[in-house]
């Protein structure tokens, strides 16, 4: 086996842990903006403006590696890493606190791709990963299953979060199908969605909005949101599917509630009771046990 293909795994499990990293403190970052001087829509314009002006010039030079013939799983990466992503999992977050968003987000993400991923592109998961999911998929239920025995208080927020997760898995799935770039990926969804979202927010009085919040605030949501979150980390997870397959790649999400946890409670001082803390247990043991089965990272064939 060559340097080369043997560092495969290696380069993609790196990338998958620096999106994961991203992503843990964008739970909180968003639920901080969420529940101040921002809507989830104030966001979704800051990111998506901000990491579509940064890679406008690269898509615009290689615009036609672009899959256009391919407009359904095209369309499913735009929709499931863009606004209306953002905008499920941001309102969600007004509803959920941190632990909560990082069980019920990148913790079922894992269990939902595998599943399309099975039923679209025939990537069968081992028995073992089959295990660590349905873990996962517990450490999910427990959370959901305690807010329905407390009065389902939080129910409308859990359910626009797992909306929010179908959709990212979708993205994940049909990364794996079109097999772009990676920095191609993350600018075909930052640019394409800028263009449809931005001229209307603005059209709608958005920048009246904007205008009113603090400079400081903006630019840690324009920095953390269009750059981080929208084209280092995107960039990051793509290289990951690729060299990974979009099983594995998306297997290394539910890392992250923990470091959401974390963060939430040092940022935002959000508690976690029993049940979360059960389902973020829940989640780490699942992908461990997923990913502990080294057939299951060997990478697959990349497109030329």
């Amino acid at each position: 086996m060559s340097r080369t293909h043997s560092s495969r795994p290696a380069a993609g499990v790196a990338a998958a842990l620096l999106a994961v990293g991203i992503w843990a403190g964008w739970v909180p970052v968003t639920r901080f903006a969420v529940l101040t001087r921002l809507a989830p829509a104030d966001i979704a314009a800051l990111r998506f403006a901000t990491a579509g002006l940064v890679l406008l010039p690269l898509f615009a030079l290689h615009y036609r590696e672009v899959p256009w013939r391919r407009p359904w799983p095209l369309l499913a990466m735009l929709v499931g890493a863009g606004v209306p992503y953002f905008l499920l999992f941001a309102y969600g977050l007004r509803l959920a606190n941190s632990g909560q968003g990082g069980v019920l987000g990148p913790g079922a993400t894992g269990a939902i791709a595998a599943l399309l991923a099975w039923a679209a592109l025939g990537e069968r998961p081992r028995a073992r990963r089959l295990a660590g999911l349905a873990v996962t998929a517990a450490g999910v239920a427990t959370v959901v299953l305690h807010d329905v025995l407390a009065g389902g208080t939080r129910l409308a927020g859990f359910a626009l979060i797992l909306g929010a997760s179908c959709g990212w898995a979708s993205y994940t799935v049909a990364s794996r199908a079109l097999m772009m770039r990676p920095v191609m990926n993350a600018a075909t969804v930052a640019v394409l969605n800028a263009i449809a979202f931005v001229p209307a927010y603005l059209g709608l009085g958005g920048g009246a909005r904007l205008a009113a919040v603090p400079i400081a605030e903006l630019a840690l949501q324009a920095f953390y949101q269009g750059i981080l979150a929208a084209v280092v980390a995107l960039i990051a997870f793509a290289f990951a599917i690729r060299q990974l397959g979009a099983v594995v790649a998306a297997g290394f999400a539910p890392l992250s509630p923990v470091l959401v946890a974390v963060f939430g409670w040092l940022l935002l001082g959000d508690t976690l009771d029993l049940a979360t803390t059960a389902g973020l247990a829940a989640v780490a043991a699942g992908v461990v046990i997923a990913n502990s089965d080294s057939r299951a990272a060997r990478p697959e064939p990349s497109a030329p």
